[in-house]
């Protein structure tokens, strides 16, 4: 579905270091003047925030209900903060989106591919983004990046579910030609210039809002 903005996802597993560089993209932007905002999922949204405190917890639930709860974050951050964003000229990047569903209750879970899928296209209404950067490492090495005391939900899941999230989100990769794989076993600077060649092709010249022009208004 076309928009004015850009739409940028960061997808892989634990500790792969999609927040930091999710973040670090969005610094990169806002300094060469790009209109640009930085969302996650679950979260940016007063809903979204509710249910990621339950969603995160490590609290008993089954796989349909985090199924849906994650969908309903979706489909309020897409309505309240990710369309309005794009409507507006602005890069939008996300740290996680229906990516994540896909490999963690897909893959991960054992739920129906083609039930999430649906689920999906319902939440965004056919939404995605133009580019996903998938980070991938090692589940063993992103999970050892991790405070073990501070594991949530899905940390604490046994390693064979963190191998078959992977795989999940090589299938995805593999499968999408707006899907771009990057190595996240190297420094964050060398990361960051990886994702950056990647985008830097992207970015429309029109959505550069110069802070001097700002300022002359």
């Amino acid at each position: 579905m076309s928009t004015p903005g850009l739409f940028i996802a960061f997808e892989g597993g634990e500790g792969a270091g999609k927040s930091t560089q999710a973040a670090a993209l969005e610094s990169a932007l806002l300094a060469d003047g790009y209109h640009a905002a930085l969302v996650r999922e679950p979260g940016s949204t007063k809903l979204g925030d509710y249910l990621r405190s339950y969603l995160v917890a490590k609290k008993p639930i089954v796989p349909l209900a985090e199924l849906l709860l994650f969908e309903a974050s979706r489909a309020q951050l897409v309505t309240e903060r990710i369309r309005p964003l794009l409507d507006d000229g602005a890069i939008v990047i996300a740290d996680r989106f229906a990516g994540s569903t896909v490999a963690y209750q897909g893959h991960g879970r054992g739920m129906d591919l083609e039930q999430i899928r649906w689920l999906n296209d319902a939440a965004t209404g056919g939404l995605y983004p133009d580019m996903t950067i998938l980070l991938d490492i090692d589940p063993l090495v992103g999970l050892g990046r991790l405070m073990a005391d501070a594991a949530d939900r899905f940390e604490d899941e046994e390693i064979a579910f963190h191998k078959a999230v992977r795989q999940g989100f090589h299938e995805q990769e593999d499968k999408s030609g707006t899907w771009c794989l990057v190595e996240g076993n190297h420094s964050i600077d060398d990361v960051a210039a990886a994702v950056w060649a990647r985008v830097n092709p992207l970015l429309p010249e029109q959505n550069v809002v110069k802070l001097a022009c700002a300022e002359m208004g």
